[in-house]
């Protein structure tokens, strides 16, 4: 565990033994803001995920791009927080099972890329996909794009 996330690990422990309402009032904050603080199991589950999403992310990219040697993919992004991690894994997995190469972003902790993102998804919540810089949304929007064939189109041309 890298020393970021030991300071959040003792900071959790520290919030959940404040008591009365202003316990609960810091609880429900931490909550609001996506758990920055949290427990080691917890951490250390946020980084399985990433590391995870990121090596099945590059396996299934590599067999995309041999699949499709002779176009090219454009950049595909999916954004999420660490309150939205889990809803990320489903949209990875759409991505992966249609073998588009992507990228996961985790920008719990970059207010630039969390307001860009706010400015340019159009309302959609996060997780959200970005492909080729358009926001085209979240599970519900990408899993009508696949099953219609029109994701790998905007994927691939």
């Amino acid at each position: 565990m890298g020393l970021l996330d030991s300071v959040r690990a003792r900071a959790h422990a520290a919030l959940e033994r404040v008591p009365g309402k202003a316990g609960d009032k810091l609880r429900a904050a931490n909550e609001a803001f996506g758990r920055p603080f949290a427990d080691e199991t917890e951490l250390a589950d946020r980084r399985a995920f990433e590391s995870r999403s990121a090596n099945q992310g590059a396996a299934k990219a590599a067999a995309a791009a041999n699949a499709a040697s002779t176009r090219d993919a454009a950049p595909v992004v999916v954004y999420h927080m660490d309150k939205t991690r889990r809803d990320a894994l489903v949209l990875v997995q759409i991505l992966q099972d249609a073998g588009i190469p992507h990228r996961v972003s985790n920008i719990q902790e970059d207010p630039a890329a969390q307001m860009a993102c706010q400015r340019d998804s159009k309302a959609f919540r996060l997780p959200v996909v970005f492909i080729a810089g358009e926001a085209v949304g979240g599970r519900a929007e990408l899993t009508n794009l696949s099953t219609s064939g029109e994701l790998k189109k905007k994927v691939f041309g």
